[in-house]
């Protein structure tokens, strides 16, 4: 920021929403406000200075502001700038977060001097917060009293807060950047980028993967997918699947069908009938069962508890 702009104290209502697009969006001046702020990009090319930085925004990128951040936001000239905000003052949830045991604005607070202020969300994530904001919208268009801060509007906030601390703790807590400057997690690569065009790995893949082998082992007798299994860790399915099989060699439906086919055996030996055993490892059916079993160990379960 140059030393000659100006900064200005903004008044706002204890909690603001807007969703909506805008026009020739500009603020001339950085303004802060007593409120965080939570900003959902959905278009394309706008800008948000924070402090000294400067964010290019793309659809899909997610920004968290304190209350002790200046900051100001501009839209490419011509086109529509299209957002989510909510604003909020952290006073409205002290006594919720006691009450719980839980601080639902952590991320709000105690910022290092690197904290990243954006992530741009995978597809299933981006979807996951659309949708809780727009639970929000319509709770806050259908309260009978207009009352701003009812229960059910509360809640629907709360559960936004929880989902983005999730995503925050996930990303950002395994390995802080060293570049002051990053811009966003890539889509494709699950990789920050920076200003100057380098990539910086978000974390270690080998220690991800690790992370994603305990959880199979952990509930390999559910009925996993790739799907629930990159929600779960918050990353796009296709990056799972290639990061996976490069740190282990197996693609992940090869790791749970392993996982899988060890316990099977392992119940099978202790007496468990094909039934049983189906049932316990979350397969579809008797048949299903058989199936791959056979093609992993080249015999039927019955031939296997006969040896």
């Amino acid at each position: 920021m140059d030393a000659k702009e100006k900064i200005f104290f903004e008044e706002f209502e204890s909690l603001y929403f807007f969703h909506g697009n805008s026009q020739n969006w500009a603020m001339q001046d950085f303004h802060i406000h007593n409120q965080h702020e939570i900003l959902l990009f959905l278009s394309s090319g706008s800008t948000l200075e924070v402090g000294n930085r400067r964010y290019v925004a793309t659809a899909g990128d997610l920004f968290l502001l304190n209350n002790e951040e200046y900051h100001r936001t501009r839209g490419v000239p011509g086109k529509p700038y299209e957002r989510y905000v909510l604003q909020f003052d952290p006073e409205l949830l002290r006594e919720i977060s006691e009450a719980f045991g839980y601080n639902f604005t952590t991320v709000f607070e105690n910022r290092s001097g690197d904290f990243i202020h954006k992530i741009h969300l995978p597809e299933t994530n981006l979807a996951r917060l659309e949708q809780l904001f727009a639970k929000i919208e319509r709770n806050i268009i259908n309260e009978p009293t207009g009352n701003i801060l009812s229960v059910k509007i509360k809640l629907s906030i709360l559960e936004l807060l929880v989902t983005i601390n999730e995503i925050y703790a996930f990303f950002i807590k395994e390995q802080k950047p060293d570049n002051g400057h990053m811009e966003s997690i890539d889509n494709r690569t699950g990789m920050f980028k920076v200003e100057a065009g380098e990539y910086k790995e978000l974390a270690l893949q080998r220690g991800r993967a690790e992370e994603i082998k305990k959880y199979i082992k952990k509930h390999h007798r559910e009925k996993l997918g790739l799907n629930d299994i990159a929600q779960k860790f918050f990353m796009s399915p296709h990056y799972l699947s290639h990061s996976f099989k490069k740190e282990t060699g197996f693609t992940l439906v090869q790791y749970i069908a392993n996982q899988k086919m060890a316990t099977a055996k392992s119940l099978l030996k202790e007496g468990y009938s094909v039934t049983e055993v189906a049932s316990r490892l979350s397969y579809s059916s008797d048949s299903h069962f058989i199936s791959a079993f056979k093609k992993h160990c080249g015999i039927t379960p019955k031939q296997y508890q006969r040896f």
